[in-house]
């Protein structure tokens, strides 16, 4: 399993529903673990390791108990906002500040199949929403204006030879 790096058009892809969780499925989840701990990151979604599924893995912290998120549905959203400086494993080296809602609640299913609603603020709420949005082909980048997320993009994209706008 590799990771899967921007432009790459795997990352603009709207994912599928898993139909069924059995240990494929499984198998995934603890190899996209590994490969975010390997990474430094605290989240990872399908599309960016090449797979076209509703599926993504969190780590709130080295501390904290990894958590599988399958057919993740976020049903609401804080009217409080939150400012932080946002990254991702795809797009390495690029960081700037993203409001998004304080918290959400949403509806997912684990690695075993279990059904879950559950509501998060803070740190893990943002993680959730990155990865969701990535299951949805949306990069945080997309939130920026065209003139900023240039220069955001222009020297990763140089350090791996391609040209930037």
């Amino acid at each position: 399993m590799e990771m899967v790096f921007y432009p790459n058009d795997l990352l603009r892809v709207k994912t599928k529903q898993v139909e069924n969780i059995d240990d494929k499925i499984r198998d995934y989840a603890k190899k996209m673990i590994e490969l975010m701990d390997i990474s430094g990151g605290v989240g990872l979604a399908a599309p960016q390791v090449g797979l076209d599924l509703a599926l993504f893995v969190v780590r709130e912290n080295k501390m904290a108990r990894p958590l599988v998120f399958i057919n993740p549905s976020i049903i609401e959203t804080s009217y409080e906002l939150s400012s932080y400086k946002e990254g991702c494993l795809s797009i390495p080296g690029v960081y700037y500040d993203l409001m998004r809602p304080k918290a959400v609640v949403i509806n997912f299913h684990d690695e075993n199949g279990k059904s879950f609603t559950i509501e998060n603020s803070d740190f893990l709420a943002r993680i959730i929403q990155h990865e969701m949005d990535h299951l949805n082909g949306v990069l945080f980048i997309d939130y920026y204006e065209e003139k900023l997320k240039n220069k955001l993009l222009k020297p990763y994209m140089r350090e791996r030879g391609l040209k930037a706008k």
